[in-house]
């Protein structure tokens, strides 16, 4: 579920990957000058009808028109709740703004590493981490069926350090099949903070080598690579032997080689 409008100017995050239930169109051809001044008139002679806010917030998303756009669509979705489309419209502008805002600290931090620009970049992150999880707790109220908004919420609570809470949602999202493999690499991350190091190894070896069906090759590779580095820190060298040569199946050829050179380390290493 995402607006495609707001996908050209920032990537959310894949948010939601399934499809959109907004009703916008994909490419807005040229606007007439009057139509937006016809739009603001029809808001204010019928303010409980939700069409006009849906298209004029279009409008003004697609002219980069922020502040427009939010005070028309927070109008819209305070005057008509129960449209779903200008609700979701209004999450994803503020998605936008706040990973904007976020992405705007990290340039003014990386160009001026001083002190107020590092306060104002943990304040930017502390934002953008929140508006996520009250976008996805909100969807996810309104749309339970739709599990994989789960991880994005977990996500945003680990970078918030609550893990705890993250683990209950991924422990749900993991119950859909489809959704496990990806569950399953974000609790070993959510363990591994937790220093659980025994459940994080077991979370990341279901999520690299479940079967039915088999995981996405990125998040097999990405939990092989955690699942090494943990098992060896940890000393299970068995272990460390088993992800590296599990992750030699099917890797790169130019990553090929270090792996090879790894596992000849660990052979050397008691158990």
């Amino acid at each position: 579920m995402g607006s495609e409008l707001l996908s050209r100017f920032v990537d959310i995050d894949a948010l939601f990957s399934r499809p959109s239930i907004v009703p916008v169109q994909s490419r807005i051809g040229a606007i007439p000058l009057e139509r937006f001044q016809h739009l603001e008139q029809q808001i204010r002679n019928s303010p409980a009808s939700s069409e006009p806010y849906v298209e004029l917030g279009q409008i003004y998303i697609h002219q980069e028109r922020w502040s427009d756009a939010k005070r028309v669509l927070e109008t819209g979705v305070q005057l008509c709740p129960e449209n779903e489309s200008l609700v979701l419209l209004r999450e994803e502008l503020l998605l936008h703004q706040a990973n904007k805002s976020y992405a705007q600290a990290k340039s003014n931090f990386t160009q001026d590493p001083s002190d107020d620009n590092r306060y104002a970049l943990k304040q930017a992150e502390i934002n953008n981490a929140n508006e996520r999880i009250r976008v996805c707790r909100d969807r996810f109220g309104r749309h339970p069926e739709h599990k994989d908004v789960l991880i994005t919420w977990a996500i945003a609570l680990r970078q918030m350090s609550r893990c705890d809470e993250a683990v209950e949602l991924l422990l749900r999202a993991a119950s859909d099949l489809e959704l496990r493999s990806r569950a399953s690499l974000q609790l070993g991350m959510c363990y591994q903070t937790l220093k659980r190091p025994l459940d994080a190894l077991s979370a990341f070896r279901k999520a690299a080598l479940y079967r039915l069906p088999p995981p996405e090759p990125k998040i097999r590779q990405r939990a092989l690579e955690l699942a090494i580095d943990l098992a060896e820190q940890t000393l299970l060298i068995d272990s460390a032997r088993f992800y590296t040569q599990q992750l030699l199946l099917d890797c790169e050829p130019a990553k090929r080689k270090p792996l090879e050179q790894k596992l000849r380390q660990l052979e050397t290493m008691e158990i």
